[in-house]
């Protein structure tokens, strides 16, 4: 069978076999785990992230081979719509962010105003009944104060920055020669691991859950958004891993794991 005869998963097996180069071999030199390159090989998507995330690991894989990322990736995604997905084209997402970007403006713009009146009204109504007595005053000015600083902090929650990551609580025990791991996402995210040679973790993440990774020797971490995922290496805090929808691959072992720690 030819090569343009054969299915995109095929595809990468062939050029992997003609170069005489191993999976582990593959493994080593992109930071997927061997199970991941051999899913995509076989077309078995069963225990592989969707979209974005499997769409970076084709184009990472097809660049060690030599091969034309573009065309194996249109091939995987007009095979496989739902398992690798529709590629969007960039202005169409920096049209409908802009859209949304305004609709909130829009949105928090009203809010405030509509507050606003509602508090400026109500003090008037308190001021005329209540104007004769000196007290009243006092009332009525830190009630309104109060509660514009309530309303405008509540606008803010409509157009609020993007959500911070948040550190883990809860300390866990570490023992001699073991290094710790504990994932924590604010958003889903597709975490899969490759703990001392055998693949123990390929599940998609969502907030509030916590993972926690024991090992010796050496862990390898493919994260498919590095900006919503809080991680910590023996009950301390990382740096940044990257940003909003970044996936990112990270070796951590006794030799480099300080480096991963914020200064």
């Amino acid at each position: 069978m030819g090569l343009d005869e054969m299915s995109p998963g095929k595809k990468l097996q062939a050029a992997r076999e003609a170069k005489g180069i191993a999976l582990g071999d593959v493994s080593r030199d992109t930071r997927i785990s061997a199970a991941t390159l051999k899913g995509l090989e076989e077309e078995d998507f069963k225990f592989l992230p969707r979209g974005i995330y499997v769409r970076a690991f084709i184009k990472t894989y097809c660049g060690v081979l030599g091969l034309e990322a573009k065309v194996i990736l249109d091939e995987f995604v007009e095979k496989y719509p739902d398992e690798v997905g529709q590629i969007v084209k960039s202005d169409t997402v920096t049209a409908f962010a802009n859209e949304e970007y305004g609709k909130r403006q829009v949105a928090a713009a009203i809010t405030i105003v509509v507050t606003v009146l509602s508090v400026v009204g109500l003090a008037v109504v308190v001021y005329l009944v209540f104007k004769d007595s000196p007290e009243a005053s006092d009332v009525v000015v830190t009630s309104v104060s109060d509660t514009t600083t309530m309303s405008h902090n509540s606008a803010a929650g409509v157009v609020g920055p993007e959500p911070t990551i948040e550190s883990i609580d809860h300390d866990v025990a570490v023992t001699d020669n073991e290094l710790v791991i504990e994932l924590a996402p604010q958003a889903e995210c597709w975490v899969s691991a490759v703990v001392d040679g055998v693949q123990s973790l390929s599940k998609l993440m969502k907030p509030g859950e916590r993972e926690i990774i024991r090992f010796t020797d050496r862990t390898i971490l493919n994260i498919g958004d590095a900006g919503v995922l809080s991680l910590k290496i023996n009950n301390r805090l990382v740096r940044p891993l990257g940003g909003n929808g970044e996936v990112v691959t990270l070796t951590i072992d006794h030799s480099n794991y300080q480096t991963y720690f914020l200064p």
